[in-house]
This record gives C-alpha cells, structure tokens and sequence, in this order.
C-alpha cells in the first residue's frame, strides 16, 4: 500500500560523493610505514624467544642425565 505523497521516481545522478566517500588524507608517509613494519618485526621477534622461554620453563627437566637420555618421556 503506498501513500499518495510517495514519489517513486528515480534521482538523476549528480557525479557527487557522499561526505562518507570523499578520500580523507593520508596519514602514514614512508617513514611511518617503515616503522610500522620494523615494529611489527620487532613484536615477531619478542613473541618467538617468548615461546622459546615458555617452552624451555615448560619442558621436563634434564639435570643429571646425559645427552642421550634427553628425550620426551619417562625419566629413570
């Protein structure tokens, strides 16, 4: 059911943008990208010897045994 006030007929295109459109300004030059990835790096490197550090405090304890007698399992 459509009111007698509706219109249904079509807008003409303008060529406008909608304000939500528009290209806002670049804020990340070559410098900030540069340092966004040497950041990134960073973080990568931090979070492998934090897995590394993790893995060595969770790992079974090895004093006294030889070398080959470092495997997983049960220690005598």
């Amino acid at each position: 059911m459509t009111l007698p006030t509706e219109d249904f007929a079509p807008e003409e295109p303008r060529g406008d943008l909608v304000h939500w459109m528009e290209p806002g300004p670049i804020r990340l030059g070559t410098a900030g990208a540069s340092a966004a990835a040497l950041t990134v790096f960073a973080l990568g490197v931090v979070a492998a010897f934090g897995a590394l550090a993790a893995f060595r405090y969770l790992a079974p304890r090895r004093e006294g045994l030889p070398p080959w007698k470092w495997r997983r399992g049960v220690l005598h």
